[in-house]
């Protein structure tokens, strides 16, 4: 398998992308914070001869464009939907991880003609006051300082969220939270604006929600599913808000079952 590198142009600038060509209902992976379309290539190659697949950096990660204000979750919705035009990707079905998820459901909102289904991996499913004290621990990005204590401050944190039994994927997202100083703090502002539970509550395409048994977000997982029972869900095995890394068969399996149950399979 080639796991194609190419960049896209839209209005705001180029945004960053890994592709696998195939024929049938193309795939689209949205990725955490602060991560990057590399997070992917595990399932994507595990995924081989499903359709064809395409991951995005968003912007403010990777290798993609800076957006230099703060940009909205109809912002970062929007720049996906100018790279699905200029690439010809017609009612993909989008996997969501984490931040991922946030931007797959403005998606499938805001252009529902646009969006077969979503499969989502790591629901922030916040009530207002956790949506607001989430708002109120988002810190403003780290300027450099000469002793370098803000990199052993990112080391820290990027750490602690994922764990240190896996040396190089803690170095791999402590490069990408390195790069993204501004974006993430751009995507975790733009998360803790949306009303997730709210626009989760209008989405009319099938959705598949998808939990690892230890991911931070795995206590409000039965709510979200008492709450929306349209919603199929699914707990799957360990692997932390990296799923996509350290699950990768499993959330490739629970996926590729998915598809098998949507119908009008694009050409």
């Amino acid at each position: 398998m080639t796991i194609i590198k190419a960049y896209v142009d839209v209005p705001a600038g180029q945004i960053h992308y890994r592709h696998v060509t195939g024929r049938g209902r193309p795939i689209v992976f949205l990725h955490r914070t602060p991560a990057s379309s590399i997070s992917f290539e595990p399932m994507m190659r595990l995924l081989e001869g499903v359709g064809a697949l395409y991951a995005f950096d968003t912007p403010g990660f990777g290798q993609s464009f800076t957006p230099p204000d703060m940009p909205s979750m109809a912002d970062y919705g929007g720049w996906m939907l100018g790279a699905f035009d200029a690439l010809g990707i017609d009612q993909p079905v989008i996997f969501g991880n984490h931040t991922g998820v946030n931007i797959a459901v403005e998606l499938a909102l805001s252009a529902p003609e646009r969006v077969a289904a979503l499969v989502l991996n790591g629901i922030a499913y916040y009530d207002e006051t956790e949506r607001l004290a989430f708002q109120a621990r988002i810190s403003p990005p780290r300027a450099p300082d000469p002793a370098g204590i803000y990199v052993r401050e990112t080391w820290d944190m990027v750490a602690g969220l994922i764990g240190t039994d896996d040396p190089n994927l803690v170095h791999r997202e402590f490069l990408g939270a390195m790069h993204a100083m501004s974006g993430r703090h751009q995507a975790f502002s733009a998360v803790g604006a949306q009303d997730l539970p709210q626009a989760l509550a209008q989405i009319a395409c099938p959705v598949l929600a998808l939990t690892a048994c230890d991911d931070i977000f795995r206590n409000k997982f039965d709510l979200l599913l008492s709450a929306l029972p349209a919603i199929t869900g699914k707990v799957l095995g360990a692997g932390g808000i990296c799923a996509p890394e350290r699950d990768a068969q499993t959330n490739a399996a629970a996926l590729r079952a998915f598809l098998t149950t949507l119908k009008q399979t694009p050409k």
